[in-house]
């Protein structure tokens, strides 16, 4: 577990606590109107949720989300403080998308975000909040909204990365030298139906729940436009990703058209051979019966007559395959 306790003032950020004792968290201080004590925490055990929740008078449901993880994106209502579950997509190995979770806990004056490793590498989001921490304005729900636009800043650059490979994937799919077509295609489709999870719930929910926001808002007519923004910016990323998904469908449909064209040619050419081979070992074999009355047995160059009628019979037998493209 790693717990910071931080202060969050006039867009400066002051740590309370680096290294506070897991069982003791601190409780957040009284004074400054636009004060935000703030809690980030990653992987912390049941122990510490479940004290910070009795501190904080958070909501037991919430509180168990966070401890049993694995909670598609949602915005919450709980009382006097909102509840927010937003996936982070990460950069994995192979091109391959990371899920990681992001808990926020919205109250008046304080803020708690919890992020879940899951052995991977996670978002450093004081250093987000000491980078843009000024931009928003003051109080949580304007950290919040820094850091909610830090993650949805990745859904747009995964929706890029996603289609530049369905460009790539468009251009290689009639290629008959690409063989890793289907690995491709099943690690897009796994990263599309990643980013449409992460944003089509975010997005309805964050829109629903508009109002709760700017009812904790400390300055609701600067604040508001950021969130709307926001909120359009993972629809518009929901659109993209849907777009994609239907590309990749027509894209899998033509993938599989291919293959069959394929299978079709290596049938025909097949077949063309095993013609092409029927025909001497049928006239050897006939030949090979050894009957007296078989033409040209009996003379000394029969053998050069039939050979030379082999491979006549071959080469007319090709150039009809050829001329019907069965090679």
């Amino acid at each position: 577990m790693h717990a910071r306790v931080l202060e969050l003032d006039r867009g400066e950020v002051t740590e309370l606590d680096g290294d506070p004792d897991p069982s003791d968290l601190p409780p957040p201080p009284k004074g400054s109107r636009h004060g935000t004590t703030w809690y980030c925490l990653v992987d912390p055990d049941e122990e510490v949720l479940a004290r910070l929740g009795e501190q904080l008078d958070l909501h037991p449901l919430a509180v168990e989300d966070v401890s049993v993880g694995r909670q598609q994106p949602k915005v919450q209502r709980f009382g006097a403080h909102i509840f927010v579950v937003a996936w982070d997509l990460l950069p994995g190995d192979d091109q391959r998308m990371v899920v990681g979770e992001v808990f926020f806990f919205i109250g008046s004056g304080w803020l708690v975000t919890v992020q879940h490793a899951h052995g991977q590498e996670v978002t450093d989001l004081c250093s987000v909040m000491e980078t843009h921490g000024r931009d928003l304005g003051e109080g949580p729900v304007a950290a919040t909204a820094v850091l909610l636009r830090d993650i949805v800043s990745r859904y747009t650059a995964a929706a890029a990365d996603v289609e530049t490979e369905l460009e790539r994937l468009e251009g290689e799919v009639f290629d008959p030298d690409t063989t890793d077509d289907v690995a491709r295609i099943l690690l897009v489709r796994q990263n599309i139906g990643r980013l449409e999870r992460a944003v089509a719930s975010l997005s309805a929910a964050l829109e629903a729940s508009l109002g709760h926001f700017e009812e904790l808002a400390l300055d609701r007519e600067k604040l508001g436009p950021y969130l709307r923004d926001l909120i359009d910016d993972i629809a518009g990323t929901t659109v993209l990703a849907t777009d994609q998904a239907r590309a990749l469908e027509a894209i899998v449909s033509s993938h599989e058209s291919n293959v069959a064209m394929r299978q079709n040619q290596d049938m025909r050419t097949i077949s063309a051979f095993a013609a092409l081979l029927a025909i001497p070992t049928l006239i050897a074999g006939v030949y090979g019966m050894n009957f007296k009355n078989l033409p040209l047995v009996q003379w000394q160059w029969g053998w050069l007559v039939v050979t030379a009628l082999i491979v006549a019979i071959d080469l007319a037998v090709y150039w009809r395959f050829k001329h019907r493209h069965w090679f």
